[in-house]
């Protein structure tokens, strides 16, 4: 019986120093991320892009990369939740993220960075992030444009005809430190924006707008945060003809010059026709041939075709442009111009669009 204790005895000493180099080990394993934010705002406004510049420092060379979750917003947007960490020196990384607070009753979300290697993540860590201690909610403006810019430019525009009634007004417009994708006016129903880019740094749109053509200016604010106040910009509205806009003019077939020429044509050749009947001079029947044929091409010209069925057709003639119509049925039009793939096409009801070539039949 004493020799089986003190086997047992025995045993457990051997095993104690196992189980605290065990217990030391993982003690030992001591923390490698920590999280800061070096840059925040303290006053942002309503719809206002703005960011927030965070540190990470990395005690752990054996890493792929950092990796961000954001988890438990409401009323913000992350504008970049995936956006890469840059290695600065050392083992310390930055990283900016972009956000756009679209409420005053806003909850700012916790950012989890985790280690990667190999595709496993090896530690994380949670930092909160702070609501702006002051929220602003801009006063109505029945010209803002819902913009809040650094700064914003209207590089060009152009006002065509749109139809017998409405103009189009086609912009294009950069900014800043901006939220120029939320361009919108109250005034404008018939309108949004075409594309939209953003290179970091600044962002563009195309914007275009049917108005009627009574309108003599296009008119809109935005809110610069360089001045803190409401910037105004006037636009006076003159119609232009422009081969890249989507509009060129009235519909033809509606002008009434058009309309007193292709009579005078058939008076015309009417006229020299009853002339030749009278004295027989062969170059009576040429004049009356010209102006009879004037006549047909006039009320059939070389550049009528027919549009496919289900074709849809664009403000722009751009990939990416707005859809203001797809048809149902093959309908006769008229070309107007061309631009790479597009062709300018005339509608039945007088509206002017860009088409794919491909949509075109030839009569």
């Amino acid at each position: 019986m004493k020799q089986f204790i003190t086997l047992i005895l025995l045993s457990l000493a051997l095993l104690v120093p196992s189980f605290a180099a065990e217990e030391s080990a993982f003690s030992g394993r001591s923390k490698s991320l920590f999280l800061s934010v070096e840059e925040t705002p303290s006053k942002v406004y309503v719809g206002q892009v703005f960011s927030i510049k965070l540190k990470a420092i990395v005690a752990n060379d054996k890493i792929d990369a950092l990796s961000n979750t954001f988890s438990g917003a409401s009323g913000v947007e992350v504008l970049n939740p995936q956006n890469p960490w840059e290695r600065s020196r050392d083992n310390t990384y930055y990283n900016t993220f972009y956000f756009k607070i679209n409420s005053k009753s806003v909850v700012m979300p916790r950012l989890s960075v985790s280690l990667i290697d190999r595709q496993e993540a090896l530690e994380s860590e949670v930092i909160a992030l702070s609501t702006p201690s002051q929220l602003i909610q801009l006063k109505a403006d029945p010209f803002f444009s819902n913009v809040i810019a650094q700064s914003l430019t209207v590089n060009k525009y152009k006002t065509t005809t749109f139809d017998a009634k409405n103009v189009i007004v086609v912009l294009e417009i950069e900014a800043t430190g901006a939220n120029l994708k939320d361009f919108a006016l109250s005034g404008a129903p018939k309108s949004g924006i075409d594309s939209f880019s953003d290179n970091g740094t600044s962002q563009k749109i195309y914007y275009y707008a049917i108005l009627p053509n009574y309108q003599k200016s296009f008119d809109f604010t935005y809110f610069d945060l360089t001045s803190n106040k409401f910037n105004k910009i006037a636009l006076p509205m003159t119609i232009e003809s422009d081969e890249v806009s989507t509009q060129l003019g009235l519909n033809p077939k509606e002008s009434i010059f058009e309309f007193y020429k292709t009579v005078g044509y058939g008076v015309l050749a009417f006229i020299f026709f009853i002339i030749l009947l009278k004295r027989r001079k062969w170059y009576y029947l040429v004049i009356s041939l010209i102006f009879l044929a004037l006549f047909f091409l006039d009320q059939n010209p070389l550049n009528n075709a027919k549009l496919k069925s289900n074709s849809t057709i664009r403000i722009l003639p751009m990939d990416r442009s707005t859809v203001f119509f797809t048809n149902d049925k093959i309908l006769d039009i008229e070309k107007l111009g061309e631009r790479d793939n597009y062709i300018k096409i005339l509608l039945p009801d007088g509206k002017i669009g860009w088409t794919e070539r491909e949509n075109i039949i030839k009569n």
